[in-house]
């Protein structure tokens, strides 16, 4: 256990010192318009399908993406509600955030051809990605009570416990470019 902490230390910290890309953000291939359908599941398995239109497209300023996903009628095609989000490339410090407005900021990873953040509100957690993969993207988020559900007894070598809280829900949605 301490060898692979070891190793990931020392990983996290030979990759932070390589030089970074003078790109950072949202890659250019990622860009455009795409339509899936959003799978909503809980514990008891499939409860809801919606269709789903994601905009991703760069803004007139640098650093600046609009990220828009719109939940539509799949019987009339009417757009039921879009959120609107900003994506920023602070090139301060290289992070990405997702602004929801209202000064809500998420902090976002891009790492592995996926956007990856985690997040806590009012005694929940949610983990989401936007992976690309060829010319899709899949969206997935997961959350659940941050209450944990086990607490394993104290491990000597981990010097702790694990306490482990269960996934209540998952939205994912295979989103193919139009």
């Amino acid at each position: 256990m301490r060898l692979l902490f070891f190793f990931s230390f020392l990983s996290s910290f030979v990759w932070s010192q390589l030089p970074s890309s003078s790109k950072n953000g949202i890659p250019d291939d990622w860009l455009g318009s795409y339509d899936g359908v959003m799978e909503i599941y809980n514990n008891n398995g499939l409860q809801q399908a919606v269709d789903v239109h994601l905009d991703l497209q760069i803004m007139d300023r640098p650093n600046y993406w609009t990220y828009n996903m719109s939940y539509i009628n799949s019987k009339n095609g009417e757009t039921l509600s879009t959120k609107a989000y900003h994506i920023v490339c602070d090139e301060t410090n290289k992070k990405l955030w997702m602004d929801e407005g209202d000064s809500l900021l998420i902090e976002m990873t891009l790492m592995g051809n996926c956007l990856y953040d985690h997040y806590e509100l009012s005694g929940m957690f949610f983990n989401s990605s936007l992976c690309k993969q060829e010319e899709q993207l899949v969206f997935e988020l997961t959350g659940g009570n941050t209450k944990p559900s086990y607490a394993s007894p104290f491990i000597k070598e981990a010097e702790g416990i694990v306490e482990t809280m269960r996934v209540g829900f998952l939205q994912r949605a295979v989103l193919k470019k139009q």
